[in-house]
């Protein structure tokens, strides 16, 4: 398939093709690499209060992170689309079955009375359908994740996770894009 690199629809019919193609098995083992890479970083250990995307549909899964942190104590926000103009919040979850079917069909928290402020949130692992070595990410188009990263403290880690094929040479960004701080993948 020869796809035009500089072209953001491009590339995101090229990548999402590649992940619905991913056998389960190899899901399953990629999946697990970057679950055990996360909760063994030196970012995940040191911090309080996470903001993690709730995956959905062949992006890579979280639904074992975010069960896994809960676990260990951590404070974990999780995005609310509130509208296309006033973009998401992080809202804090106690338990997985806070979540429920919303906007886009995705697993969302139903009340927003838990909304993090998002200058408490120490690290941020943040969806994409392609990156590159210098933190460069193409997302899914609305800017939601651009938006919502622009209000995080500057101390505040964001890292994008991934399958190693959605890592390309260069992603094309335009000025209101925001760099991840790193990108973890299989």
């Amino acid at each position: 398939m020869k796809i035009n690199m500089k072209d953001k629809n491009s590339i995101r019919k090229y990548m999402e093709t590649l992940r619905n193609n991913l056998t389960e098995s190899k899901r399953k083992k990629f999946d697990s690499i970057v679950f055990d890479k996360i909760i063994n970083s030196e970012d995940y250990i040191n911090s309080n209060c996470i903001f993690i995307f709730v995956s959905y549909k062949s992006e890579i899964y979280t639904h074992k992170i975010i069960n896994f942190a809960l676990e260990d104590g951590k404070r974990v926000c999780v995005p609310k689309v509130i509208s296309k103009d006033q973009g998401m919040i992080a809202v804090e979850i106690k338990k997985f079955s806070d979540l429920k079917p919303g906007k886009f069909n995705i697993l969302e928290p139903v009340n927003i009375k838990n909304k993090v402020d998002e200058k408490d949130i120490d690290i941020s692992y943040v969806p994409g359908i392609a990156f590159d070595k210098s933190g460069g990410r193409l997302g899914y188009g609305a800017g939601y994740y651009d938006r919502f990263l622009n209000k995080l403290s500057s101390n505040s880690k964001k890292i994008g996770i991934c399958y190693d094929f959605q890592i390309i040479d260069k992603v094309p960004m335009e000025e209101h894009d925001i760099f991840m701080d790193k990108v973890l993948s299989n």
